[in-house]
């Protein structure tokens, strides 16, 4: 018999812990506050649920036989996670390492800016932050969590969106005459232009500008947007970029934006994170934190 969440018999499954950890049935019953009779019947329809027996009786006191000890320790692990993130709650405070993973342009001009505010407000969590390249999925593969650009898909795993970026160019005040102009697409386009990964994003870019077929032969191409972002701020040329990822620059002057015209990104972001059960309490504080501050950008 296949047994679905909703039909979890949550009480008979604290019952066979306390038995197996008391092996009494008296004092298991002393434990839950129960009488006696209410433990064997506990354990009786538990049997019959699983249709399976989990003690052997032929000793005094029962003792478990196979199918009992494997059911047993999921059970007992499973409780313990329980208990332990309910004490942390109830504690008003969440502990815990995480391990984060995120693509390198978000990763290093937002995520390493905000991410002290987060150990701020919990500050027993502990963080082991590193890149991937977005089209790597096995990278992600072992961590608690991953802000990841593409696909939607892993297999295995819990996937949320969080946010989908919209890009517009950016460079050094060095550049313009006058911090306050706002070239024309075709004097942008006889700038020398940064590209990360691929000329797509300005092809598109200068299609939604009006200008067709643009000439992009000055550019320079680099492989990850932390590369053309810091090109951009030394005064080399000018680069696409979206509001979370130069939102400090901007603000602190290194950059600034030349267009109101934006175009969205290809692909979102999403937060990815290992399946439900069992998961590190600092997991879903995170991620919630992380929903929050992104939702700040939206254009």
């Amino acid at each position: 018999m296949k047994i679905n969440r909703r039909q979890l018999p949550l009480n008979a499954l604290r019952v066979f812990d306390a038995m197996v950890r008391h092996k009494n049935i008296k004092q298991a019953a002393d434990e839950l506050g129960v009488t006696h009779s209410a433990i064997s019947l506990q354990i009786s329809n538990l049997e019959r649920l699983l249709e399976v027996e989990l003690f052997d009786r032929s000793f005094k006191p029962m003792r478990l036989n196979s199918k009992g000890e494997i059911l047993y320790g999921s059970v007992s692990h499973s409780l313990d996670i329980l208990s332990k993130a309910t004490n942390e709650v109830s504690a008003g405070e969440i502990t815990g390492d995480l391990t984060v993973s995120c693509v390198p342009g978000l990763g290093a001009n937002w995520l390493t800016h905000i991410l002290g505010e987060f150990l701020e407000t919990y500050d027993k969590i502990g963080v082991k932050l590193f890149t991937h390249n977005w089209k790597d999925k096995v990278v992600i593969k072992d961590v608690d969590l991953a802000i990841t650009y593409g696909s939607a898909t892993h297999a295995g795993k819990v996937v949320n969106l969080l946010g989908h970026a919209e890009f517009f160019p950016v460079c050094s005040p060095k550049l313009l005459t006058n911090t306050s102009l706002k070239p024309t697409p075709n004097e942008i386009l006889s700038q020398r232009l940064l590209h990360d990964s691929s000329e797509e994003t300005w092809v598109r870019w200068f299609a939604n500008a009006g200008v067709n077929n643009p000439y992009l032969g000055r550019g320079i191409t680099f492989d990850s947007a932390q590369m053309s972002l810091q090109a951009a701020r030394a005064g080399i040329g000018i680069a696409m970029a979206d509001n979370a990822t130069v939102q400090f620059d901007l603000q602190e002057g290194r950059l600034v934006r030349i267009s109101s015209l934006a175009i969205p990104a290809v692909h979102p972001y999403f937060i990815v994170t290992p399946a439900i059960t069992g998961r590190n309490p600092a997991i879903p504080a995170l991620e919630a934190w992380l929903l929050q501050r992104y939702s700040e950008f939206t254009l």
